[in-house]
């Protein structure tokens, strides 16, 4: 069973051989950099590289961005480069950049050696509809942006949504990816950054637009938002998301929760990378608190962020050892799961 075939198996609920055994996100430079004088050859420095020396199934982000060359810079961290609707006019001009057909082309020639080779799982990112007018109005004033400047923001989003369409379109008809995640990171510790009023006027009409078509290749939706995501949980759903990740433990989130309320949608990470330093007994003890959600179907457990640099590299080794043993032991056998909706047709 290829790796591509296992992922949509096992969000279809059919039997599988294994879980996939994946990490969603790269890791942190400080932990590659610890782990190269701990035994990782020096060689081994892109993402598939090190994937491939811990044995892990490959997954690979593709990323797309509206930008330019010719668009403007933002003044530091956090601080944006919209903060009228004049400014909006003049970088919407340096905006969503025409597919270039020969870079797409070898794209394209390279994610089908990876199909062929049947070893990796692709997933194609673009920014949300929380994410994206973040970056043009910068954290704060974004905020602000709901309540001071909410024709710009409707205007924005369905800029760029009309583009996204033209841009699933053109790469879905050329290459079905496992899977496919929209960047919002619109929870934090103690819950949404926004209301439930918010999201529906400003984030539920333009998902609402977007990924019926998305669905239309048969392409699963994933929501990436760290946090406390129980209530997005339920707002992502009713706008048509197949799932969520990466659920962080030590933000509160509880994935046996999010299975009762939500049942047709999957979730990825959930696994918390805290306890990784403290060795095999510990990280065991994570392992079966997570595995009777796993064999409720939909959990594919990763580390619920990147692994951060107190990990030694053998403990990673041991955790990708107990990883795959756990992955084992949730088959979808005998079990009535309720697939992705994307699926069930």
């Amino acid at each position: 069973m290829t790796a591509s075939e296992r992922i949509k198996k096992y969000l279809s609920g059919q039997p599988v051989d294994r879980c996939p055994v994946i990490e969603w996100a790269p890791w942190w430079n400080l932990t590659v950099n610890r782990w190269h004088g701990e035994g990782l050859p020096a060689e081994r420095k892109t993402v598939e590289e090190i994937q491939d020396y811990f044995g892990l199934d490959k997954c690979l982000q593709t990323g797309i961005g509206y930008h330019t060359p010719d668009t403007p810079k933002s003044a530091g961290h956090g601080q944006g480069i919209v903060a009228d609707e004049a400014d909006w006019e003049n970088v919407k001009k340096t905006f969503f950049p025409p597919l270039d057909k020969e870079y797409w082309d070898k794209k394209f020639q390279r994610l089908q050696m990876t199909r062929e080779r049947g070893d990796t799982i692709n997933f194609l990112t673009v920014e949300g509809f929380f994410w994206y007018p973040r970056t043009l109005f910068g954290i704060e004033n974004h905020l602000y942006s709901f309540y001071d400047y909410p024709e710009l923001y409707h205007d924005m989003c369905e800029a760029y949504s009309d583009w996204l369409i033209n841009v699933f379109r053109y790469v879905f008809s050329h290459f079905q990816f496992d899977f496919m995640s929209f960047a919002e990171d619109m929870s934090y510790n103690l819950g949404p950054m926004i209301s439930k009023e918010c999201f529906d006027e400003f984030l539920a009409p333009f998902y609402k637009k977007v990924i019926p078509v998305i669905h239309e290749y048969g392409i699963p939706v994933f929501i990436d938002s760290d946090g406390d995501i129980t209530q997005a949980v339920d707002w992502y759903a009713e706008v048509g998301a197949d799932g969520m990740f990466p659920l962080e433990r030590k933000a509160g989130v509880d994935v046996s929760m999010y299975l009762d309320k939500q049942p047709q949608m999957a979730f990825i990470g959930h696994f918390d990378k805290m306890c990784m330093k403290y060795g095999s007994a510990a990280m065991r003890e994570e392992f079966e608190r997570i595995l009777p959600s796993m064999k409720r179907g939909k959990v594919i457990v990763s580390v619920d962020h990147q692994t951060p640099p107190d990990v030694s590299i053998e403990n990673y080794k041991e955790y990708v050892k107990l990883l795959f043993e756990y992955c084992e032991k949730a088959t979808h056998e005998n079990t009535d799961i309720k697939p992705c909706p994307v699926f069930d047709n």
